[in-house]
């Protein structure tokens, strides 16, 4: 296996979250999956790495190379993480799907110049697909897709949250080389008719209205509120851990509340 396969990967993964302004959520949830596909590619390969099926909450066998002569393990990886990355990615800026797609053609090319043969580059393919495609099934199921534009109305009322982010956090939008803005109702920059020029949609990358998969994260809004009804990876519900409930909101300096304040100040 090519040693700086995992580590390139990692390092073109932060500037796809950069990028496209992932909040912390779908960034982790971006890098989850396209981790255990590089882990499951290379895994198919090397009989002595121990499977993740059984150890992440439903993912289905992974399918393993018969002879691990027959496949090259950075190939597998490659091809799998390719495939992954299509499906999590595919509303992603231009950028990114290009920044994906010259990696994977570099990181494959690379074994093809050390001399791995026609016939274990097909077979590494065949296997790396396999893999990917079930991890995108798997990746579908999590619950991610039924989150996504819905509704939600933060409660209101004393000691309830309140965004009190401030406007410099907001996306900006360009102007012009010395100048840029926040737009107050489009913290989030989503393509409008305003930020659509050729400038704008180069400097700034406003994020497609609608945007499934890949949101921005909108700093005037709460961040991913229904994040409890995806499936975790590894503990079978997202409240395995059980916490004890918080003290009780209050003014009072003799409060519990009060106390536990002080305790940090």
């Amino acid at each position: 296996m090519d040693p700086r396969m995992p580590v390139l990967w990692a390092n073109a993964l932060y500037g796809v979250m950069r990028v496209e302004r992932l909040s912390p959520p779908v960034a982790s949830r971006l890098s989850a999956y396209a981790m255990t596909a590089l882990y499951a590619g290379v895994a198919a390969a090397h009989p002595a790495l121990m499977p993740l099926d059984g150890a992440l909450v439903a993912l289905p066998v992974l399918p393993r190379a018969d002879d691990p002569q027959s496949v090259d393990a950075t190939l597998v990886a490659v091809t799998a993480e390719r495939v992954v990355l299509d499906s999590l990615l595919r509303d992603a800026l231009p950028t990114t799907t290009a920044q994906i797609a010259r990696l994977a053609d570099s990181l494959a090319g690379a074994r093809v110049r050390d001399g791995v043969s026609v016939t274990v580059q097909a077979q590494s393919d065949t296997l790396g697909r396999r893999i990917g495609a079930l991890l995108v099934a798997w990746a579908n199921a999590d619950g991610f897709a039924g989150t996504r534009a819905r509704a939600y109305v933060a409660p209101t009322g004393e000691g309830r949250w309140v965004n009190d982010a401030p406007a410099n956090l907001y996306a900006t939008q360009n102007l012009s080389g010395v100048s840029e803005f926040v737009a107050l109702d489009n913290p989030a920059n989503v393509q409008r008719g305003s930020n659509m020029s050729d400038r704008g949609l180069i400097m700034s990358r406003p994020k497609a209205a609608g945007a499934r998969t890949m949101p921005a994260a909108n700093m005037a809004g709460a961040t991913e509120p229904y994040w409890n009804e995806l499936r975790p990876f590894v503990l079978e519900m997202w409240n395995a851990c059980p916490l004890p409930e918080p003290v009780a909101y209050a003014r009072d300096s003799t409060s519990a509340m009060y106390r536990e304040a002080q305790t940090v100040l």
